[in-house]
């Protein structure tokens, strides 16, 4: 489970994140959605603690990041595939050894001739071809290296996934390929995730709750069809803008 409790973040002068507080059940699949520039990637970074915050605490497993030690928030990570929103593939090394780096136990390499059958099975689930381990990230389209990196994410078998905009870039069928691949993690695996995303279509279709966060602040949290429903005027203004029609 990850909680975040009364979370603020500012930069400078300007706050990102206003009290946010959120819970992500275990097993659950929740989107996060907003306009641009609201806080939901800033969010997404504090449950690994590559952001802190200001002022609350966020949990994961009952663990306080903020308070964590360099240990425990090692171990934390190891729990949580991550989808950076440009990849953040090691441009100076091969699909295969960026695969390569998250499917190696800790502190104990394996032969990259070794790693690449399961390195090949993880392109495969993203829709890519074996070849693509030999190649570069600087080789690769902006959609394949969007790929890669939801391979490396689901590669030590997480048991949270944190998608930061996972179908930006892709063509209607990666778009649904990765869809897919989210929904099949959480039923199969019970992988817990938060997906950041503008995909409308995506989000109710992965989603088992949707939360909308707004000028730094949760501004409504349910199910899709709750959210669809909502009499809230700047929830259903977003979603009429987004879906382009009445709502």
């Amino acid at each position: 489970m990850i909680e975040y409790r009364g979370v603020w973040k500012s930069f400078g002068d300007d706050p990102v994140l206003r009290g946010v507080d959120l819970t992500v059940r275990e097993g659950e699949t929740l989107v996060l959605l907003g306009p641009s520039g609201t806080g939901k990637s800033v969010l997404l970074k504090h449950a690994i603690g590559l952001l802190m915050p200001d002022r609350g605490d966020v949990r994961v497993d009952g663990l306080s990041i903020p308070d964590a030690s360099l240990d425990q928030l090692k171990r934390v990570r190891r729990r949580v595939g991550y989808v950076f929103q440009n990849a953040a593939l090691f441009d100076s090394l091969t699909v295969l050894q960026n695969l390569a780096l998250a499917l190696d136990e800790e502190d104990r390499p394996r032969p990259l001739r070794a790693v690449r059958p399961e390195a090949a099975e993880l392109l495969a689930r993203v829709n890519l071809q074996e070849e693509v381990l030999d190649l570069f990230p600087a080789e690769l389209s902006g959609g394949m290296r969007k790929r890669v990196g939801v391979a490396r994410a689901i590669a030590s078998r997480p048991r949270y996934v944190l998608y930061d905009e996972p179908t930006t870039g892709l063509d209607p069928v990666n778009a649904e390929t990765i869809d897919g691949l989210i929904v099949e993690l959480a039923r199969e695996l019970g992988v817990t995730s938060i997906v950041v995303t503008h995909d409308l279509e995506s989000a109710f279709q992965v989603g088992d709750r949707v939360a909308l966060l707004t000028e730094g602040v949760l501004r409504a949290c349910g199910s899709p069809d709750e959210i669809l429903e909502s009499e809230d005027p700047v929830v259903r203004r977003f979603m009429h803008r987004r879906f382009g029609t009445a709502v």
